[in-house]
């Protein structure tokens, strides 16, 4: 058994004091044993413990990334225009991938449809 700690995996450690996080993941958008690195990174920092605000720019990170392009959503809160600019871009985002899962599922199921009728005997 001495042998698996080679491929052991350190714990990573989020509740340090300096990398507090709300969030932090980094998860892969593909099915096992399909093609491709796409991922989704997010991390929002905790600033509770901070003693002031603006020691040092809180660390925010949505990055959303394919095989090939990677794109880097920035927020900010250093202010109230800029926190409701952040919620209301973030809150846009969800909507359109709601309304983009929802047409997806129906052509998904047309698409289903049109291969059960190809298998019980072809095109006409």
């Amino acid at each position: 058994m001495s042998y698996l700690l080679q491929y052991a995996r350190r714990p990573r450690l989020i509740a340090t004091r300096s990398t507090r996080a709300r969030v932090d993941e980094n998860i892969r958008l593909n099915r096992p044993g399909l093609y491709g690195d796409a991922y989704v990174r997010v991390f929002v920092e905790d600033t509770t413990a901070r003693r002031r605000r603006h020691d040092r720019a809180l660390r925010l990170t949505l990055r959303i990334a394919d095989c090939d392009n990677t794109i880097n959503l920035e927020f900010s809160l250093d202010s109230p225009e800029l926190r409701e600019n952040s919620l209301f871009k973030i809150d846009t985002l969800l909507a359109s991938l709601h309304r983009f899962r929802t047409a997806l599922a129906a052509e998904a199921e047309l698409a289903g449809q049109h291969d059960h009728s190809l298998r019980r005997g072809g095109a006409r």
